[in-house]
Formats: C-alpha cells, sequence, structure tokens
C-alpha cells in the first residue's frame, strides 16, 4: 500500500483510483463498510481502490489545545487501510490552506484535476469544504456533473445506536468498552512501545508493562480486564489507565499486568485490548491496601477473561 503525502502529485498508477473520503477515526463498522464499497467499485471498474484521508483530524486543528480526539494511532489506521485492500492512501495535510477551499474547488482541484477520480465513496453524512458547506447532496451533483461516480453509505446501526467515532469516544469515555467492541466489531486497542516506569509495580510483586497515551483520546480512568499481544502472541491481564492517584503522574498512562509474563518487555510494540471495565481509580491509604486490591482485580479480571481464553 503507498501513502502518498503530496496528493497533488498523484501518481499515475494512483491515478483514476475509487476513492473513500472520511477520517476513518477508529475504523468502525461504518467506516468497514465504506472501505469494503470502495474495494467493491474498484474491482468492478479495474482500477485501484484509494482512501483520502486528513492529518491532522480537522476537529483538532479548529480547536487546538483541546484534548487529545484520536482513537487510534497513524499505524494502526494504515493497517487497518492495508487489511480492507486499499492500495494507495492520500494523506492531506489539514491545514489553513486547505480548510478554506470551498466544496466546489475541493471536487473541481483536488478529486478531478488532481486525483482524476473515476468513482468517490463517503459515508452517509459526510461533510467537506469551507465551513463544511458541502454535503452527500452538493458531491453527489458535483461528481454527476463531472463524469465521476458517487455512491454514500447508509449508516451503520448496533444495539439500537448508530455508529460513529463519536459515539465510541463517548461510551469509551465512560469505561463502557463491551459496548465500544460492538461498535468497532472488535475490542478497542492501545498500541504503543513499553516504556521504562518507576518499578514500583516489580517491588510489589506486579511487574507492569507503561505505555503512554500520548496523542490518543483518553479512556475512563480505571481498572480494566485486557487482552495484550505481543511478538504475535496473545496473553491476558490486568490494567490501569490513568494518572495514579496514590504515586500521581503528569500524564496518564496505560500500566499493565500481564498474568504468567516471564519474558523483557522494553521497549517492545505492545497492543493492548480492554476487554472489560472493572472499577474506577481510586487513592489508596496505604501500600497493604493497594497489593491487597491489585490481587482482588487480577482475580476479577481472570474471571472476565475466561469467556476469551
Amino acid at each position: 500500500m503507498q501513502i502518498i503525502r503530496d496528493y497533488w502529485r498523484c501518481p499515475s498508477a494512483a491515478r483514476g483510483a475509487v476513492v473513500a473520503l472520511g477520517n476513518f477515526d477508529g475504523v468502525h463498522l461504518g467506516h468497514v463498510m465504506i472501505l469494503k464499497a470502495c474495494v467493491d467499485e474498484a474491482r468492478v471498474r479495474n482500477v485501484m481502490p484509494a482512501v483520502m484521508t486528513f492529518s491532522p483530524h480537522p476537529r483538532e486543528f479548529f480547536a487546538k489545545g483541546s484534548p487529545p480526539l484520536r482513537l487510534q494511532s497513524f499505524r494502526q489506521k494504515m493497517a487497518f487501510f492495508k487489511a480492507a485492500g486499499i492500495g494507495a492512501v492520500f494523506l492531506v495535510r489539514f491545514n489553513a490552506r486547505f480548510a478554506g477551499l470551498s466544496p466546489a474547488d475541493f471536487v473541481q482541484d483536488v478529486l478531478v484535476r488532481d486525483l482524476q477520480a473515476r468513482h468517490v465513496v463517503t459515508g452517509y453524512n459526510f461533510a467537506f469544504g469551507k465551513g463544511r458547506g458541502g454535503d452527500t447532496n452538493f458531491l453527489a451533483r458535483a461528481a454527476e456533473v463531472s463524469g465521476i461516480g458517487f455512491s454514500a453509505c447508509a449508516p451503520v446501526s448496533a444495539h439500537g445506536a448508530v455508529v460513529s467515532s463519536s459515539a465510541v469516544r463517548a461510551l469509551l469515555g465512560q469505561g463502557r468498552v463491551r459496548d465500544v467492541a460492538a461498535l468497532l466489531g472488535r475490542h478497542y486497542v492501545i498500541e504503543g512501545r513499553v516504556l521504562h516506569g518507576d518499578k514500583r509495580g516489580r517491588a510489589m510483586g506486579y511487574p507492569t508493562a507503561n505505555i503512554a497515551l500520548g496523542a490518543l483520546f483518553r479512556p475512563a480512568y480505571g481498572v480494566y480486564a485486557v487482552r495484550f499481544i505481543v511478538d504475535g502472541e496473545m496473553f491476558y491481564g490486568v490494567a490501569n489507565v490513568g494518572v495514579r492517584p496514590m504515586y500521581p503522574l503528569q500524564e496518564p498512562l496505560l500500566e499493565v499486568h500481564v498474568f504468567e509474563m516471564q519474558r523483557e518487555l522494553y521497549g517492545k510494540r505492545v497492543q493492548v485490548e480492554l476487554v472489560d471495565y472493572l472499577r474506577e481509580e481510586r487513592y489508596f491509604d496505604s501500600v497493604d491496601g493497594l497489593m491487597a486490591q491489585i490481587a482482588a482485580d487480577s482475580n476479577m479480571a481472570r474471571q472476565v477473561l475466561r469467556d476469551f481464553i
């Protein structure tokens, strides 16, 4: 899969593609439908399936300094695109110039002139152009005039709610990770490298793998039952997300105690699946109290995870 950062220098192999447009934050079930529609249409037309997505997220651009928004890392998103069969990703730097394009200019200058798109696929509520002035109705009309095919995918529902990135964030912020899994079609995953910590957990007999959340959206602070993937192997454990009130942190951290883990993890890139929310993060008056709670959390996590082993 080719990642193209200068869409106006579209290589010949990616020119004339079927292009899926969107942020695809979290790649939920609605996004999966859009990607599938893109790949299927490209197969019919015998052209490349491509995605145009934006960095930073437009909401991050317009609300600088706001809390982190992204549900997944760049690496994770690209991996989903590749697995879906996408051949090229147009990664657009979302800046003032791009944000100032009118809907008509976006269609004519970007889709028609630069990409020479054969067909465009979006979600039902896609909005674009200066002031979000363009919608799917505008795009359908402009595409028809320009000789481009267009299709908008219908909303996808799960458990009576329309699937969206905003809905995923809302549920994740409440710790409702089982409901999040229903919207994603999989457990929510935090990916990152294992960092060196202060080794307090190791001293207590509960060593942890520490992963910084960085620019990722903050799930509800608290304790989770998790699955832990390293070097392609699956393990199980209990994790805390938060600022660790007893030993306060400046930035929230994901700390995972992996059951039956003997190997060295520092520097390893790992994936942590949040399977279930066990309790809120809280302060303890003593180390003994903290250790007793960790033991109880570990037992509860093992019970929850039996259904996934």
